[in-house]
């Protein structure tokens, strides 16, 4: 057993030595467990009871090596191991809060579904019309809230059993559902689809289509890091591999809202009611700050953050990144919801009833009062 200052010490530790080639028998300090295999007596049965004191009190993390004979060699033991704090807890420090900190954030996200229920269910002549990405939003807050509630529940049964895998299995289906919904609506609101216009082009289409195979690639490769061991094999090629997706992912995402900001400012150019444009193109803007602000958020800050505190407060971490992620979708929410004053929806000035309209790059407006815009 070896002994980190935080969960991230721990993995550069054992990136060091799988990179340099070392042997960590020479790397150990005063402070490790060594339970030594080399006199085949002993490999019947060995068995180890070891009780942490409070000054030795550290992110201690169960590490397999052999030495000698150096080169790929097969092993195959069987081990019993049992981590637990006192309690007994099976979670180690940093998380004990997680249970509660998940259900807390559930109840929050439960309250805002509740509000974008009511902000759909009321009169268009009053509330404005609703539009299918509006639903989909729906359904994305509705994903996110069954994530947080199985992720709590996980994390329960986790810290009284020590495992968890009906749970687990839950609550990576879910994830997966709501990663895909939540790219999928930034495309769409970024795009335009539904509030501007009820078409997506093939530029748009295609792009949507790659970001989503990107997430199934995504999915699997954090299924595999949550389930697998730092030191095991393929363990440091999925990581890897995850951040490059996340990031190709968000980059992606903001294409869509670039070619929005660009057409609306083009159409403020020449339009003869650039006021409308130039509402939409703020709005728009705004918007892609905000998934900049997130993206750099939640990818960057809060990683910082985990790779620095320590141990016992690692619970901050998922903290920060679900405060991030209500906010955001609280002023999402707030900014795209159906309102008969929204300056992204287009209106017949002599009803109430509002139309949705594709209309190839060039065409600008008519006369019957009604605002056209550009693809």
């Amino acid at each position: 057993m070896r002994k980190a200052l935080s969960e991230s010490t721990a993995q550069q530790d054992v990136e060091k030595l799988i990179e340099q080639g070392e042997c960590i028998h020479d790397k150990l300090n005063s402070q490790d467990v060594l339970i030594d295999l080399s006199d085949r007596k002993d490999w019947k049965r060995i068995s180890l009871v070891h009780v942490i004191d409070s000054p030795a009190v550290g992110m201690y993390s169960l590490l397999f090596f052999r030495c000698v004979p150096s080169g790929p060699h097969l092993v195959n033991f069987q081990l019993e191991a049992e981590f637990y704090n006192p309690g007994p807890n099976y979670l180690s420090a940093g998380d004990t809060q997680l249970p509660t900190l998940y259900l807390v954030f559930f109840w929050l996200f439960a309250i805002a579904l509740v509000v974008w229920c009511w902000a759909l269910m009321r009169d268009p002549a009053t509330g404005g019309v609703v539009h299918r990405i509006h639903y989909m939003m729906l359904i994305l807050l509705s994903l996110k809230c069954l994530t947080l509630l199985f992720e709590s529940i996980r994390y329960h049964y986790i810290s009284m059993y020590g495992v968890s895998e009906l749970w687990s299995i839950v609550y990576y289906f879910f994830a997966c559902l709501k990663g895909v919904m939540l790219f999928t609506v930034i495309l769409l609101i970024g795009s335009g689809w539904s509030l501007m216009k009820s078409y997506l082009n093939d530029k748009e289409k295609k792009t949507i289509l790659f970001v989503l195979m990107l997430q199934v690639l995504d999915n699997i490769a954090m299924v595999m890091i949550e389930e697998s061991a730092p030191g095991s094999q393929g363990w440091l090629t999925w990581r890897d591999l995850l951040h490059l997706i996340d990031i190709v992912c968000c980059c992606a995402i903001l294409m869509p809202i670039v070619w929005s900001i660009r057409h609306l400012r083009q159409a403020a150019e020449v339009d003869g009611k650039a006021h409308n444009s130039l509402m939409k193109l703020q709005l728009f803007r705004q918007f892609y700050v905000m998934v900049v602000m997130y993206i750099y958020f939640t990818r960057i800050v809060v990683y910082l953050i985990t790779a620095t505190i320590p141990f016992y407060l690692m619970w901050l971490g998922p903290l920060a990144e679900e405060t991030a992620a209500l906010m955001f979708y609280v002023i999402t929410g707030y900014k795209f919801r159906p309102a008969v004053d929204n300056p992204y929806i287009p209106v017949r000035t002599e009803t109430l009833e509002a139309q949705e309209y594709g209309l190839e790059d060039g065409e600008l407006g008519d006369d019957d009062g009604v605002e056209m815009y550009y693809k």
